[in-house]
């Protein structure tokens, strides 16, 4: 608000100083109006006008005044045409910005994407792998199972024990497993 409010301020004052000045001039009778024709005046007249340019001291200073703050708002113009064309740059580098950032931000939705597919695909072949590993030990003998489920970790071990379908061949199993593999896996499946 107060930019514009400036810019008005000094666009009423540029244009009304001369106005008034010339106002001024006409009704001190330092200036006036002739109108006749340039062959018509006479020497008389280029006399008194050279004579009307003259004027006393208090008349020349109030005008040098009047020419300090027509000039102090022709700069303070320029300063604030400047300060709107920085401001015009400023709001076309943030909006250069924020495209960029739209940019990246779909590209990480992209990536999210791919790698929440990826991350389906590996549950999917995990859980293939595990129902393919269930088919493998229910078909074994139990104490042959077991003996291999000792050299997997907890956690496989249980995926395995799940995905047997026949619950006498899981319990076979379960008590040829040694006893803290077997405590280890009773905690899991019991949480």
């Amino acid at each position: 608000m107060k930019f514009k409010h400036l810019l008005v301020v000094a666009g009423i004052a540029v244009v009304s100083f001369p106005v008034l000045y010339f106002a001024a001039l006409f009704m001190t009778g330092n200036a006036h109006l002739e109108f006749t024709s340039p062959a018509n005046r006479s020497k008389e007249s280029e006399k008194k006008e050279l004579a009307t340019i003259r004027q006393t001291a208090r008349k020349d200073s109030i005008a040098a005044t009047q020419s300090h703050s027509f000039i102090a708002l022709e700069n303070a113009r320029t300063e604030l045409e400047d300060e709107r064309q920085k401001l015009k740059d400023q709001e076309q580098r943030i909006g250069m910005l924020q495209q960029e950032l739209e940019a990246v931000k779909n590209e990480l939705v992209q990536k999210r994407k791919e790698m929440e597919e990826l991350v389906a695909q590996s549950s999917e072949l995990d859980r293939k792998r595990v129902a393919q590993l269930a088919k493998v030990y229910a078909a074994m003998r139990a104490d042959e199972a077991a003996r291999i489920l000792e050299t997997l970790d907890d956690e496989l071990a249980i995926k395995v024990l799940m995905a047997i379908g026949d619950d006498r061949q899981k319990g076979k199993i379960f008590t040829a497993l040694s006893s803290e593999k077997a405590g280890r896996i009773s905690k899991a499946l019991g949480k």
